[in-house]
Order: structure tokens, then C-alpha cells, then sequence
């Protein structure tokens, strides 16, 4: 579903990422881990489309989007998380996520267009299936920081998206929300959607993920299952520390 070949990233003389290769296959759930400063969330930009990279090839569905914008992959199929909340605070939790459904349509904004019916009715399965059943007049600025992320998530799955990137979901979450969230993104990625997580709860990542690709400095160290890779000695040197 998402494939990257061999991507490099400069800004000025600094090499931010190089030979960076790595795929997420349907139903599949790709951890991607490092150190504060290895790349990771500059790698889900270029992923997604919010940078270009400065060599290689990003494909999606084995289509060439290298050079297309966040935008066009996003019609493609690719949703996306942010590693800070991105909510509308004004708006209900409701009114949040009918504006991905409407974003996710034809026409989206236009004058002329009202949501309808099945509009409301999508927006409470999105909320159930996040776990905030009856929270959709609630405002988003009066949610716990547990549910703003749910409501990210129940945003980003408003246009069904066929591969999910998702930076450090679980960033500032309470420590009893981690799990709920850990298994909303566990039913997803079983639902058949790929999915490409950047997280530091390192017990969520082992928990979840089928294989877990290691950046350190800007290059991949290694990837594999979860257990090949915390028994990598040069991943436990390097990040890790003792064997686990």
C-alpha cells in the first residue's frame, strides 16, 4: 500500500534522512521508532506529502505520488494523524468530524452543499468506533487531552482511508488511555487498513506492530518483527539500551 525507495531529505548541507526504504502491506501495522532527532516524523511528511523529498520515490497502491501533493494522496486513500492535536476548539466533537466526512467528499466546501441524514449518522459510527459514544455536542476544547486524540483518529478514518500514518498517537496521553487508544489502532489496522505508527511507548509498538523499522540519524538501522529487532544488538546500543 505504501512503499518508500531509497528517500533522502536535505535542508541546506544537513542530511535529515538518506537510503531510507521501507513498505506497509494491506492489514499490516509498521512501528517506526528511533531517538529524538532520528527522522521519523520527517519521514511521515514526506509520506504524507507535507514535504518533498530531496531523492528517491514514495508509491501508493503502486502509484508514483513523489511529486503529488498531501492533498492528492489523501483523495488517494492516505489519512494522516498530526503529533499535535489539530482540532477545531470552537467546534463540537460532532461538528469535527462531519468536517472530515464533508472534507473527504466531492465538492467539499461548497456554498451550496449541506450534510445531510447520512452524514450524522457516519459521524456516530466514527465516534463509536473511537470510543466517545454520545460525546458529539461536547466541544473540543472541553475533551480530555485521551479523547482529543480519539477524535484525531475518528477524523482521520472519516474518509476511509486505504493506509493511515499516524505520528506518536499516544503523545500526552494519560497513562490509563494508552491501552484503549492502542486497541482502537489495533481494530483498524485489522479492518485491513495499513498503518505506519510513530510512537515512543515502546510497549505499545511491541504490542501492535507486525514488523517495527528502527531510524537512527537519518537512516534505517533495521527492520523486522518486533522480536528480531529488540534483539538486534546495534538497536540496542543504539536505542534500546539493555536487551528486553
Amino acid at each position: 500500500m505504501i512503499e518508500a525507495n531509497h528517500v533522502g531529505w536535505k535542508v541546506g548541507g544537513a542530511r535529515i534522512l538518506e537510503d531510507v526504504s521501507l513498505t506497509v502491506g494491506a492489514g499490516e501495522l509498521l512501528g517506526i521508532i528511533g531517538p529524538n532527532g532520528a527522522g521519523k516524523s520527517s519521514l511521515v511528511n514526506i509520506l504524507s506529502g507535507v514535504i518533498r523529498p530531496s531523492s528517491g520515490r514514495i508509491t501508493l497502491q503502486d502509484r508514483d505520488v513523489t511529486r503529488a501533493s498531501a492533498t492528492r494522496r489523501a483523495r488517494l486513500g492516505l489519512s494522516r494523524s498530526f503529533q499535535t492535536s489539530a482540532l477545531f476548539d470552537g467546534l463540537s466533537a460532532g461538528e469535527n468530524v462531519r468536517l472530515a466526512i464533508q472534507a473527504s467528499g466531492p465538492a467539499p466546501f461548497s456554498p451550496f452543499r449541506r450534510a445531510g441524514a447520512a452524514s450524522g449518522a457516519r459521524t456516530e459510527d466514527l465516534l463509536e468506533r473511537v470510543r466517545m459514544p454520545g460525546r458529539a455536542t461536547t466541544l473540543a476544547r472541553d475533551l480530555s487531552h485521551g479523547d482529543r486524540r480519539k477524535l484525531e483518529l475518528a477524523m482521520a478514518l472519516a474518509s476511509e482511508p486505504k493506509a493511515l500514518l499516524l505520528d506518536e498517537p499516544m503523545a500526552g496521553v494519560s497513562a490509563e488511555d494508552v491501552d484503549g487508544l492502542a486497541e482502537i489502532i489495533g481494530e483498524v489496522r485489522d479492518s485491513g487498513v495499513a498503518v505506519a505508527m510513530v510512537e515512543h511507548h515502546m510497549h505499545v509498538v511491541l504490542g501492535l506492530a507486525d514488523r517495527v523499522a528502527v531510524l537512527h540519524h537519518g537512516q534505517l538501522l533495521a527492520t523486522g518483527s518486533p522480536s528480531e529487532v529488540t534483539r538486534d544488538e546495534l538497536v540496542q546500543q543504539a536505542y534500546l539500551g539493555e536487551a528486553l
